[in-house]
Order: C-alpha cells, then sequence, then structure tokens
C-alpha cells in the first residue's frame, strides 16, 4: 500500500484532509495480519499539524481553556458549555454483561444504553467543573458519587472518606487544578517518537477494550477470555478503557486517545493492560486450554450462529413481527 492509497482510504468527499491523516495514522504502525499489508506512516510534519489542528478546534479543549480563563463570574456559562460539549461524543460503553443478558433474552437495548449516557454526562459535567475550578466547587459527596458512575467497579469507601476529611480540612479544592492536564500541550510538545509510543498504548487499549464490548455482543466465552476480563475489571479502570475504544475509531477522538497516552497515568494504564494481556493470552484466548472451538474459524462460525439466534429472538419479542408485545 502506498501513501497515496493509504490517503484515500480515509479521506472523505468535503472533509478537510487533516482528519484523513488522522484516521490514516491511527491505523498505521501496526503488525499486519498474515498475508495482509502494513499500513505506511504518513509523514510526520503532517501528523503533528493534523493533531493540533483538530484539538484546537475541539469543544474540550475549548472548554478547557475557557476553565482556566475564566473566573467567578463565568461559572454559569461554564456548566451550558459543558453540557453542550458533553452531549457530542461517546459517553463511554455500556456494561458488556449487562448487554450480553439483555440480548439473550431479545431485550430492547436502547432504553438501557440513553439511561446510561444520560447517567454518564451529567457526571461528566461534574468532573469537569471539579477540574475546572476545583473539586470544592462540587463538594466530596457529589465528586464520590461521580466516579461511582463512571467508573462503577472502582472501590470508593476509602475515597470517599479522604474527600470528606479534605472538605471538613479546606483542602478539597486542590484535589483537581484546571490546566494540570493539557492535551493540546502535551500534542504540542510530544516529539514523532513520543507519539508513536503513545499510538502503540492507544492501539492496544483500543485493542482490549474491543474484547470486552464484543463480549456483550455474544462474543463465546473461554476461559482465558474470562480470565482476563475478570482482570480488567478488579482494577476497577475498565470504563476508562473502554472508552479508548469509540475515540481510535473516530478521527475527532483519536488526538484525545493519544493526549491521554502521553501522560504517566496513561502509560501506567497501558504497561498494566499488557501485563494482563500476557498473564492470561499465554496459550491463546479463543481456542486456548477449555475452549469448545478448536480453531478460529469455528469460533468465529460459534459467535456469528450466536448473534444470528439473538436478532431472532428480538425479532420475534418486536411488537412490529407479532411478538409477545403486540398480541
Amino acid at each position: 500500500m502506498d501513501v497515496a492509497s493509504a490517503l484515500a482510504r480515509h479521506a472523505r468527499q468535503g472533509r478537510d484532509l487533516r482528519w484523513a491523516v488522522i484516521g490514516w495514522y491511527a491505523q498505521a504502525g501496526r503488525q499486519p495480519f498474515p498475508g495482509g499489508q502494513a499500513v505506511p506512516e504518513p509523514p510526520w510534519p503532517a501528523v503533528r499539524e493534523a493533531l493540533l489542528w483538530a484539538m484546537e478546534r475541539s469543544r474540550m479543549q475549548r472548554l478547557m481553556t475557557q476553565a482556566r480563563t475564566g473566573g467567578e463570574r463565568q461559572q454559569d456559562a461554564f456548566y451550558a458549555d459543558a453540557e453542550r460539549a458533553l452531549a457530542h461524543g461517546p459517553a463511554g460503553m455500556p456494561d458488556p454483561d449487562q448487554v450480553r443478558r439483555q440480548l439473550q433474552d431479545g431485550a430492547d437495548l436502547v432504553p438501557m444504553v440513553r439511561g446510561l449516557d444520560a447517567a454518564r454526562r451529567r457526571a461528566g459535567t461534574h468532573l469537569m467543573a471539579a477540574s475546572a475550578m476545583g473539586a470544592d466547587e462540587i463538594g466530596s459527596q457529589v465528586l464520590v458519587e461521580t466516579l461511582r458512575v463512571l467508573m462503577p467497579d472502582l472501590s470508593t469507601e476509602a475515597l470517599a472518606a479522604a474527600a470528606e476529611q479534605a472538605e471538613t480540612d479546606g483542602t478539597l479544592g486542590t484535589w483537581a487544578i484546571a490546566g494540570a492536564y493539557d492535551p493540546l500541550a502535551l500534542l504540542a510538545t510530544a516529539g514523532e517518537q513520543d507519539m508513536a509510543r503513545a499510538r502503540q498504548r492507544a492501539q492496544q487499549l483500543a485493542g482490549i477494550a474491543g474484547l470486552l464490548f464484543f463480549h456483550g455482543l455474544l462474543m463465546p466465552n473461554t476461559p482465558a477470555l474470562a480470565a482476563l476480563r475478570a482482570a480488567f475489571t478488579a482494577t476497577g479502570l475498565a470504563p476508562l478503557l473502554q472508552l479508548m475504544m469509540p475515540q481510535m475509531l473516530n478521527p475527532t477522538g483519536v488526538p484525545h486517545a493519544l493526549a491521554t497516552c502521553l501522560t504517566p497515568a496513561g502509560a501506567q494504564l497501558a504497561d498494566l493492560v499488557e501485563a494482563l494481556l500476557l498473564q492470561h493470552a499465554e496459550h491463546g484466548l479463543l481456542t486456548g486450554p477449555g475452549s469448545q472451538h478448536p480453531t478460529a474459524e469455528a469460533y468465529m462460525a460459534a459467535w456469528l450462529d450466536a448473534l444470528d439466534d439473538a436478532l431472532a429472538r428480538t425479532r420475534t419479542a418486536s411488537p412490529e413481527h407479532g411478538g409477545p408485545a403486540g398480541a
């Protein structure tokens, strides 16, 4: 694959070519599948320009700039702008176990997903307010409840006690300071190799997030997959991990994913994920010991059969198809 064909794959009529460069960069650097071709690297100057351009024009970056420069008079405007900014883009992924149960029962997923999105977007507004104006802006109880919504598997008992004590001591406001995380500055100061490492982390995190997501879409279980999911859930960070997948699939999210993976916290998360993957994938996640599918082809066939069965149940239960609700 040459440079022209790689660019053409990501270009869209009427869309700025810088989005195509970002989409191309997100796909480059991977090991090709057997028999496939590696995606060539786009020119680094074009990548850097496109990433900075995209981040500068993003709603989130503009909102963070507003938070750093605005005063108390700007609080109402900040909340309104934060709600508008968080109304767009991914709000996170629904719990795969819950999605799996819904599909197996032939239930409608839309009400569940909409309710989860609404709760996460409200929590996101609170978290952004805490980051912009200090955690005392929302108080310890709202802060802890916000984290419970965004990371439901994370144990917050010790955090709640520490936050309450900090509020009593008058130090809660220092827990989150606007400007501590500046994605545009991270992208601007990263060199070509720094960005390549961040991309590798983001690609790996998005890939593991895909495994969690596909479990919800009735991906057949194996002992290794079950153990890997349990290990990720035990960290309490699975929702943050799952957010990486929609970001890396959309050029507008790629700069944010890369900026996250340029931070020490992003690097630590990637190291943790890699260690867990090496531990649980030693003998193969899909066809290793305990799997009922001896080959990858058999595994995929079983998965497609499960999806077909779920689709048939959903159609049977739908009022439009004369199911129970319409009887």
